[in-house]
């Protein structure tokens, strides 16, 4: 009994299945979650180590190395970069991208990092590990307001947050861009020496009355009195009023008498953020995995909406980014383009097999994308790009079954047989077939559904949607398409060979049969000559691959610009703010750029990441990051252009890199060079030799390296001789330096649940006066006295790296640059030769090599086909299993490679650049362009089986399968248009692989099958 047969005798069972699962499919559609892009476990942490004012180079040596040394001790580490600037450490820690379960490994990375600190000198902070780096910010809301300051702001916008966090589904609402508080004691370093009161004293009366204490608790037998002393600063009158001992005498005075207190934001100012030019905080809300960006973002923004009802006149939240509009728009687009090729196929198939035999084939194809809804929601699937597109690739292929198998019935009942027995006979002699042919379609997705790699990752919904689909068209094929035929199909006159043929295309059909045949009679007449030329032709297609361009992922179609400044490193933040301030004045001129809807600005860090493929850069003072929200229908690529041009007309002291939003994990239009070595010096100087091979090449722009430029320093010699005779150590001169010019933190002011830090510093007329340093006044403890610095120091400016930079604990230079004419790896060709001439007279231990996206695209290739070989051993075994012939499974393998032809045909006419998903599209179009060849070796053996001669077995089994493979080839390709046509940000370049190829390959197959046929097995030509 088969399948068929079971499904015919329980059929009522059978349609209620199909029913319940199509009705699933209905609700799963608009209940699935959605998201915009596949996701991502981003396998990186950061940790963040700070030892305020060190320089860059001794950070390097006893903070980051030491960092490094303890994190290279676990095993799942696959990369550490590490960036080593003033005063601070930050190290990238990757994981390898076969571990899914992180919170072991980041609770390994803390306890490392533990004993890391041990190591260090003593002042160096905690290590602080930030392992929710990859969290996505589905909404990003800015707080303005206009007269208030950012304290006060700040209070609103953690009541905001705190309100916002009632919606079920928020996992983190992290607040940006607010400036911190602080309770200044500004001195005059001059005044206090002439008073003779040490800065000690100021810390250490200041230390000692900030307090909360208990003074215990009486016990007076019937009560007891808890006792408090008072001491505890309640406002700035108190620190003012703070008295203080002066030195040698019984007198006091009061600290507001010898110094200015106020309460302000820190300076100079970190991390600032504006939304159109205005002073702003924001908020990057997170979603929990799980839930629908589709439901959760609309109950967030009715959240947002009657927060705002309730803020003080003045106070606005405006929307910055929101996920949702992009995901809706995405899974909206994609639908359609669903919808328009259901109605291609459908269309092509009704006017191959008629009204009544194409809708029932038709019938399969919306039962399969609802039950594939279905399946996709029990197993966790998401709706996104990535599997929605995939679902257009496969209606052209789930329709291959049921054509088939439609096929096969019509031309049963004409030749007499039975309605049962023909359902019964074409069920049986098809279903390992079309098993054969869907199994080895979904084996070519395999070596991605293995990948070990994000970009694997990223596209792996297309490997289970193709399995669901195909296997679901399978069952749908052998239990539903049968029973309709039965039912539906009325018995019509035959026509030639047996085929059935409706008014409307008999007569193509019956030409299509006649020049078909001719031609079969004629390529077996010509073997040699026609095998020679496909073999000619497949090395011209293999030569011709060279002129066709290279992008790792293309470009993503969202409407937003992204925009870094880069000034000279060694820039202060106020400058920097000062310079992003300028900018976001120019860009409001809304008669300049009208295309520009709303922009966020960020100085001296990234913001939030809102979507996944971006990756913020490392905060610095000397950087910018600026969002513009432009309007739909933008030519963006031309307004990039535009802006990157006039920024720096505009700003000559800015560096500007504009650029569009990009799909993938990397950013395909950045090319990234390393140079690496133990000497600073010599990768430097080799980095600038590669900048300048980049400036030869035409329209290469924002070529820049992460060392960027060297700044000065001022080295304070001591003369410990002269320091000892004053009484000074050079601890003491490095904290009073410290002091004065950048501020100690002494103690805290408490304002209900804030603590505000209390820091002690020079007057600003003083401390912003670089002549100062050596005048300042040293307080001995020893002799009681204080000693001018310039008495006991020499001062001596040098220069130094900005930044030091290592990757995998070696010193590691990256020059980046992009090209507005070419992506990364075309660019890559170009330079390739320079490049290694530079590698030439590199030191020993010293080497060049690419990183970024060239780097990855290598090791994405590299996982999708380390598989294959496996894959296409377990294809040959079923090949040889199904029909017991080394010889027959040789020829089907054979025709792969004419698919290659028709897709590098379409890669040029559509001018198309090759990449991971076109390399995905090569891999699918060779599962499916072998179903032609098994079912025309598997006709051939049946035709064998009825006694035909073996010339007369080939032409016949070719004829008899020309119109399904032709219908199936048809739907297909013609399936493949809306993508196409539509230009696809993601999938034109595969659409277009698949197209051409099948198209082409089809046709070719049509001839080579039969030649390979009778070239293996010696049939002779009458």
């Amino acid at each position: 009994m088969n399948l068929t047969e079971i499904a015919f005798n329980y059929r009522k069972t059978v349609l209620l299945v199909v029913g319940l699962l199509l009705i699933n499919g209905v609700f799963a559609y608009f209940t699935l979650p959605a998201q915009e892009d596949p996701t991502i476990t981003i396998r990186e942490a950061i940790v963040s180590t700070a030892f305020p004012g060190m320089a860059p180079e001794r950070i390097e040596q006893l903070v980051t190395k030491k960092l490094e040394e303890e994190i290279r001790k676990i095993p799942e580490v696959k990369e550490i970069k590490s960036l080593s600037s003033t005063g601070l450490s930050v190290v990238h820690v990757k994981i390898y991208d076969k571990y899914f379960n992180l919170d072991d490994i980041w609770q390994d990375l803390r306890n490392k990092t533990r004993t890391a600190h041990q190591k260090m000198p003593q002042g160096t902070s905690a290590p602080f590990v930030n392992d929710e780096f990859g969290d996505v910010s589905v909404i990003t809301l800015a707080l303005t307001a206009d007269g208030f300051d950012m304290g006060a702001m700040y209070d609103i916008a953690q009541h905001v947050r705190d309100t916002l966090y009632a919606v079920e589904g928020t996992k983190k609402i992290e607040i940006m861009g607010q400036k911190a508080e602080r309770i200044f004691v500004e001195v005059s370093n001059t005044k206090l020496a002439q008073l003779g009161i040490p800065p000690r004293l100021i810390i250490n009366e200041l230390q000692s009355q900030n307090i909360i204490r208990s003074g215990g608790e009486i016990d007076t037998g019937t009560k007891s009195f808890i006792v408090e002393p008072s001491g505890n600063y309640l406002d700035i009158a108190d620190i003012e009023n703070t008295q203080l001992n002066i030195p040698n005498t019984e007198s006091f005075i009061a600290l507001k008498d010898i110094a200015t207190i106020k309460r302000d934001f820190v300076d100079p100012p970190t991390k600032l953020a504006y939304f159109n030019g205005q002073p702003a905080i924001f908020f990057a809300i997170s979603m929990l995995p799980g839930y629908n960006i589709l439901d959760y973002a609309p109950k967030m923004m009715k959240q947002v909406n009657a927060t705002t009802n309730t803020l003080p006149i003045g106070y606005q939240l405006n929307v910055a980014t929101y996920q949702a509009e992009q995901v809706e728009k995405t899974i909206k687009g994609v639908s359609i383009s669903v919808l328009q090729t259901l109605a291609i196929v459908l269309v092509v198939v009704v006017l191959f097999l008629g009204i009544r035999t194409g809708l029932i084939v038709g019938a399969i194809v919306p039962c399969v994308m609802l039950a594939t809804l279905s399946i996709m929601q029990f197993s966790g699937i998401k709706l996104e790009r990535m599997s929605l597109a995939t679902l257009i690739i496969s209606l052209g292929l789930l329709v291959d079954n049921g054509i088939v198998i439609a096929e096969d019935f019509k031309r049963r009942i004409e030749q007499g047989t039975a309605r049962f027995q023909a359902m019964l006979q074409g069920s049986k002699e098809l279903a390992i077939p079309l098993l054969s042919s869907s199994v080895t379609t979904v084996l070519f997705f395999l070596p991605l559904m293995l990948a070990e790699h994000v970009a694997g990752e990223y596209t792996r919904s297309i490997s289970l949607v193709i399995l669901i689909t195909l296997l679901t068209s399978w069952i749908l094929a052998l239990c539903v398409t049968p029973l309709l035929c039965f039912y539906f199909i009325k018995k019509e006159h035959p026509t030639v060979n047996g085929e059935q043929s409706t008014e409307s295309n008999e007569g193509l059909m019956d030409k299509l049969y006649h020049y078909y045949e001719h031609f079969l009679h004629w390529v077996l007449r010509h073997k040699a000559l026609f095998a020679g030329l496909m073999v000619a032709l497949f090395f011209v297609s293999i030569f011709s691959m060279k002129f066709v361009a290279k992008q790792f992922f293309p470009d993503s179609d969202r409407t937003q610009i992204l925009v870094n400044i880069d000034l000279p490193n060694g820039t202060s933040s106020k400058e920097t703010n000062r310079q992003m301030q300028d900018i976001f004045v120019w860009l409001n001129q809304p008669d300049k750029f009208e295309f520009i809807e709303s922009y966020s600005g960020y100085v001296g860090f990234s913001g939030p990441r809102f979507v996944l493929s971006l990756n913020p850069e490392d905060p610095a003072d000397n950087k910018g990051f600026i969002v513009l929200n432009v309007a739909t229908g933008t030519n963006i690529s031309e307004k990039v252009a535009l802006l990157d041009r006039q920024i720096e007309q505009t700003f000559p002291n800015v560096s500007a890199r504009v650029k569009k939003m990009f799909l993938g994990p990397s950013d395909s239009s950045t090319i990234k060079i390393q140079v690496k070595g133990p000497d600073s010096k010599v990768i430097y100087q080799k980095a600038q030799q590669i900048m300048d091979v980049l400036h030869q090449v035409p329209n290469t722009i924002d070529i820049r390296n992460d060392w960027e430029n060297l700044i000065a320093k001022v080295n304070v010699q001591i003369d410990q001789h002269r320091a000892k005779r004053a009484g000074l150590s050079s601890n003491d001169i490095a904290q009073a330096l410290q002091a004065y010019f950048s501020g100690a933190q002494i103690t805290e002011y408490r304002e209900q649940d804030e603590i505000i830090p209390i820091v002690l510093r020079a007057k600003d007329a003083e401390r912003h006066n670089l002549d100062r340093l050596r005048t300042l006044s040293i307080y001995s403890e020893k002799t009681g006295k204080a000693v001018p610095l310039f008495q006991v120091a020499t001062f001596k400016p040098y220069n130094q790296f900005s930044v030091i930079h290592h990757e995998d604990m070696f010193r590691t230079v990256s020059i980046q640059a992009r090209n507005t004419e070419m992506a990364a790896e075309d660019l890559k060709l170009i330079i390739d030769q320079k490049i290694d001439q530079l590698r030439q007279d590199l030191p020993v231990n010293h080497v060049i090599e690419y990183d970024g996206v060239i780097k990855e695209s290598a090791a994405a290739q590299k996982a999708l086909s380390a598989n294959m070989p496996i894959v296409l051993g377990i294809i040959l075994i079923l090949l040889v299993a199904q029909f017991n012939s080394f010889r027959q499974s040789a020829i089907i393998a054979l025709t792969i490679p004419l698919s290659f032809i028709g897709a590098v045909i379409g890669l040029h006419l559509l001018n198309a650049p090759f990449g991971f998903m076109v390399t995905l599209g090569l891999y699918s179009l060779a599962g499916i362009i072998i179903n032609n060849a098994i079912v025309l070796i598997d006709r051939i053996k049946i035709e064998l089986a009825e006694g035909k001669n073996q010339y007369q077995a080939v032409v016949d089994a070719c004829l008899t399968r020309l119109r399904p493979i032709t219908m199936t080839t048809i739907t297909t390709v013609m399936g493949l248009l809306p993508l196409i046509i539509g230009q696809d940000a993601l999938f034109y370049g595969m659409a277009s692989v698949i197209a051409f190829g099948l198209a082409i390959g089809t046709i070719l197959t049509l001839g080579l099958v039969p030649i390979i046929y009778a070239a293996f097995y010696k049939v002779k030509t009458p």
